[in-house]
């Protein structure tokens, strides 16, 4: 029998990756598996399109290449060992040679402005990545006008933290892989129709009471740093909320403003 989601589920996923140990092991890895996401510098939308393009990336990078013979042994100690993400940036020469890469692509306004590689250990980098400069922030578009996106995947931000862009690029990508680990078996359905709608994400902003007031009402996958840059160990960067019909949104989501 199918599963749904309750209306006020007020749970919260418990990511393996959190713990103690796993992050302990992510920390100290001399050679790390990493997806390296790479944002289309010179062709950058307003912040919340490039988020969110990085959160879609990343899903449609593991579920193109996830069982690929080329790429599975990678995913596998990927998940495992690291699950870590580095963003970087591209002029518009190099992004046209990633065009020949297996990657996962976020687009924004009908282009593709983020990849996603299928992960590899950093010392197998090639020369375009070694090349590559990390991306912390650039001149974004301004925000288009608001929009009602009936059946979405929803992400919020920690407003009380300080990310650069390709910090909250890389956040939103963990965000949006732990909300399909967490609930997709859930409401399969739901996640196929966010599929087939090209994986809508909205974005929005959470401070302090906020942020408690939201997990208390809503069931959650919580993104928690390990403390490698920018931000202290353990900080909650991100909440992520499987894709679901805007009716069943709580009000204490409703009322966050949007970015």
């Amino acid at each position: 029998m199918k599963q749904t989601l309750p209306a006020t589920p007020m749970s919260e996923y418990d990511n393996p990756h959190d713990r103690p140990e796993a992050v302990h092991e992510r920390s100290a890895q001399e050679d790390p598996w990493v997806m390296y996401l790479v944002v289309r510098r010179e062709r950058l939308p307003s912040l919340a399109e490039t988020v969110c393009a990085g959160a879609v990336a990343a899903v449609d990078c593991v579920a193109g290449w996830r069982d690929d013979p080329t790429w599975r042994e990678g995913f596998d100690a990927w998940l495992a060992r690291s699950f870590r993400k580095v963003c970087l940036r591209a002029n518009e020469k190099d992004w046209a040679r990633l065009a020949t890469y297996d990657r996962g692509v976020g687009l924004a306004r009908a282009e593709p402005v983020v990849a996603a590689l299928p992960p590899r250990k950093k010392s197998q980098r090639d020369k375009l990545l070694v090349h590559l400069q990390a991306f912390a922030t650039g001149e974004h578009a301004e925000a288009p006008p608001p929009r009602e996106l009936p059946h979405a995947m929803r992400l919020v931000l920690n407003g009380d933290l300080a990310m650069s862009t390709g910090k909250a690029v890389a956040q939103a990508a963990h965000a949006s892989l732990h909300a399909l680990a967490a609930f997709g078996a859930d409401d399969p359905d739901g996640v196929a129709r966010w599929r087939l709608a090209g994986m809508p994400c909205e974005l929005r902003r959470a401070t302090g009471r906020e942020w408690a007031a939201l997990k208390a009402v809503e069931r959650v996958a919580v993104v928690r740093d390990a403390g490698l840059t920018e931000i202290a160990p353990g900080s909650e960067t991100f909440l992520a909320m499987a894709p679901s019909d805007r009716g069943r949104w709580s009000s204490a989501y409703l009322s966050l403003p949007t970015m």
